[in-house]
């Protein structure tokens, strides 16, 4: 019984060191987990913010210009994307589509003011 309590207390210094060395490692690797979550959640605000931006761009300045501005001939005037991080993803491809194709679409609009508009102001001067 006296061997046993020796080889106990002879042990005991390691097997403590070796519970704290787990617990320090399991800190770390929580640690390094949280961290890595951190940066995956600010990574992703960062591609969505970027949309955002890219789709707001399109809708506020591109398509305005081109509907205001002499029709577009061709493809080429699609231009590039405001954050080149996007090309290659499908939402810049989707955003080079609609660019692409923003210029047929203009060119069969006729130049003229909405119909919808002319009865409005024609019905506003009856009353």
């Amino acid at each position: 019984m006296n061997e046993l309590i020796s080889i106990a207390l002879a042990l005991s210094p390691s097997l403590g060191m070796a519970c704290v060395a787990a617990g320090a490692l399991g800190r770390v690797k929580r640690t390094a987990g949280a961290r890595a979550r951190i940066a995956a959640v600010a990574e992703a605000t960062e591609r969505l913010s970027a949309r955002d931006e890219e789709a707001l761009h399109t809708a506020t300045v591109r398509l305005p210009a081109m509907a205001a501005g002499p029709r577009p001939v061709g493809e080429h005037c699609a231009g590039s994307l405001l954050h080149p991080n996007l090309v290659g993803t499908a939402f810049g491809e989707a955003q080079q589509v609609v660019l692409r194709q923003a210029p047929s679409l203009l060119s069969s609009v006729p130049q003229q003011a909405p119909s919808s508009s002319v009865p409005a102001a024609e019905g506003e001067r009856a009353l």
